[in-house]
């Protein structure tokens, strides 16, 4: 499962490179700021997921890699709940 996990994670990394370049004609500082941190993270990522052993199934591999490629956005959703939350106590 680290495997389909890492791969996820490389995925969605990757995407975020293609996003980034996407954006460069639009907002060229965050575009950059995207590419930078994505690119090299990326790389990193999927060199370690071709490291890894091999998943014991086919199942905890795609549930590993949905796990991967979902993880950041969840992560960044609990932080703007608790954002939204937390600003709405005072």
């Amino acid at each position: 499962m680290k495997r389909g996990f890492l791969f996820g994670l490389g995925s969605f990394l990757c995407l975020g490179v293609l996003f980034g370049l996407m954006q460069l004609s639009n907002d060229v500082t965050t575009a950059a700021i995207v590419v930078t941190i994505s690119v090299p993270l990326s790389i990193l990522v999927i060199r370690a997921a071709n490291r890894a052993p091999a998943n014991r199934s086919r199942g905890h591999g795609v549930i590993g890699w949905l796990i991967g490629f979902l993880i950041i956005d969840a992560v960044l959703l609990c932080i703007f709940g608790i954002i939204v939350i937390f600003s709405n106590l005072s």
